[in-house]
């Protein structure tokens, strides 16, 4: 009996050391709370969304500013092009471009004919003497009497002379000596032109010229690339001893 009083004494005295110590009977048994988390400080990314917006219209604005003055004192400066280009292969040849002339040259003259007789002459530099010519010149104009004849047009050669001259070298019938040719041309038309030179190649100016009047009655003109020009020219000369 007195074990029993002591007991419940015992238990009046916790219960009131729990209620006097704000602990609820409840968390003696219980899982501990977790700790309370730390404040998260909340950092914005963008604490200005229109300072992008402002920042492209303020460049815009200037940039329209900066071009309206620029376009008060730009120049146009011309630049020449590079003439250096020089392809590892290419189809190109002389040939072609005389095709070129002869069909302008045709099209164009209305008063030649298949009875018309054309003489072709070396084109020559277009210079102050118009009597310099080169191997562009005589090559061109070698083609050209294959390509005129070829459209019909009757070409009278006047570098033949009257005879063949049989020699050790071969047999000859063309000379570029006055004496050795007649004076009786009997040309209708002359075709010849001139040649320019510039960065890009050599621009050829041809032209059909009556032999009665002087009127020309046809002309073309053509650019032919310098790598065209320059593959004329032999890249070696042999030197006898």
């Amino acid at each position: 009996m007195l074990i029993s009083r002591v007991f419940l004494a015992g238990t009046v005295l916790f219960l009131s050391a729990c209620a006097s110590s704000d602990n609820a009977l409840v968390g003696w048994f219980s899982s501990p709370e977790p700790p309370p988390e730390a404040p998260v400080e909340k950092v914005d990314i963008n604490p200005n969304p229109e300072t992008g917006l402002a920042y492209r219209a303020d460049s815009r604005a200037r940039m329209i500013e900066s071009n309206s003055q620029n376009n008060q004192q730009t120049m146009a400066i011309y630049r020449a092009p590079n003439s250096l280009y020089q392809p590892t292969y290419t189809h190109k040849s002389l040939s072609g471009y005389a095709e070129q002339l002869t069909m302008e040259l045709v099209k164009n003259g209305r008063q030649l004919n298949t009875q018309s007789k054309v003489g072709v002459a070396s084109f020559v530099n277009f210079d102050n003497t118009l009597k310099q010519t080169s191997v562009l010149g005589n090559q061109l104009a070698e083609m050209l009497i294959v390509e005129v004849q070829g459209f019909g047009v009757q070409v009278v050669d006047f570098k033949t002379t009257d005879y063949i001259g049989v020699g050790a070298d071969g047999d000859m019938v063309f000379s570029r000596d006055a004496r050795k040719l007649s004076n009786q041309l009997n040309l209708d038309f002359i075709l010849s032109g001139t040649l320019i030179s510039n960065e890009k190649g050599v621009r050829v100016n041809a032209r059909v010229i009556s032999m009665d009047s002087k009127i020309v009655v046809a002309s073309a003109s053509i650019l032919i690339p310098n790598f065209v020009v320059k593959s004329l020219q032999p890249e070696y000369v042999l030197v006898s001893d």
